[in-house]
């Protein structure tokens, strides 16, 4: 049975999938044990995917400078309403950015809209903006604006605005169309017995270490790790394992 090792770099953080399949990359691997998940389990353990891409998303495209806002509404509106309103607002802020010279916007939004107020939680790249100027842009309400901090991983954040219960096949976020996908690097190991533990590259910390199921390659050992120090992510060598 062939063996896969899928290494994923995004941002400071390394993660490395380890699995085996009898069928080829890219194949429906049988749905057997997914069928058995209770409504509420299959629905938490799509929440954990959904989270484990945002957070890549984030860590490859967002770090320590860039702004997290919230940006909530006086007055409640349709969801059409909501999207007309936000579209408005991105309009805004790209002829302010292009006023001051900055560079294209790049944006992960995400909106919130259960037994509260509507609102959306906002990852910006880094502008010099007072809370004045930004809430002046927005001009629908309250405007709350923070930095992102060192760290190198963002799951954190990425787990906070998802924390809402979506509709199935609705999207937890949306993105602008400039952001990096994950580096991803997908091998086929020649020896089928494996090691007892996958490794982190030099220079990179393990964090976490466990087993899971995917309804598309079975069993996953999954291994994740973070660089210490800097910012530039892929820069650790990984280990000569084949």
């Amino acid at each position: 049975m062939p063996r896969y090792r899928k290494h994923i770099w995004a941002g400071d953080v390394y993660e490395c999938e380890e699995y085996f399949s009898p069928k080829a990359i890219g194949k429906k691997h049988n749905r057997g044990q997914n069928e058995l998940l209770t409504s509420e389990e299959q629905k938490q353990r799509n929440l954990k995917i959904a989270r484990r891409k945002l957070s890549r998303l984030i860590n490859t495209n967002f770090k320590a400078g860039d702004l997290f806002v919230t940006l909530t509404y006086r007055e409640r509106l349709t969801l059409d309403e909501i999207k007309r309103e936000f579209r408005n607002f991105l309009s805004c802020m790209r002829r302010w950015r292009k006023k001051k010279g900055l560079s294209a916007i790049k944006y992960i939004v995400v909106t919130e809209r259960e037994d509260k107020r509507e609102h959306h939680h906002l990852l910006i790249n880094a502008m010099d903006i007072t809370l004045k100027e930004l809430s002046k842009l927005w001009g629908l309400g309250r405007v709350m604006i923070s930095q992102l901090e060192p760290g190198g991983d963002y799951t954190g954040l990425a787990r906070y605005i998802t924390k809402e219960n979506v509709k199935e096949y609705e999207k937890r976020w949306s993105t602008s169309k400039n952001l990096k996908p994950p580096k991803v690097i997908v091998k086929k190991l020649k020896s089928v017995k494996p090691k007892k533990r996958s490794q982190a590259p030099k220079g990179y910390v393990v964090v976490e270490s466990s087993e899971y199921f995917s309804e598309d390659i079975g069993v996953i050992r999954y291994l994740k790790a973070i660089r210490i120090g800097g910012e530039d992510y892929g820069a650790g060598k990984e280990k000569n394992e084949l």
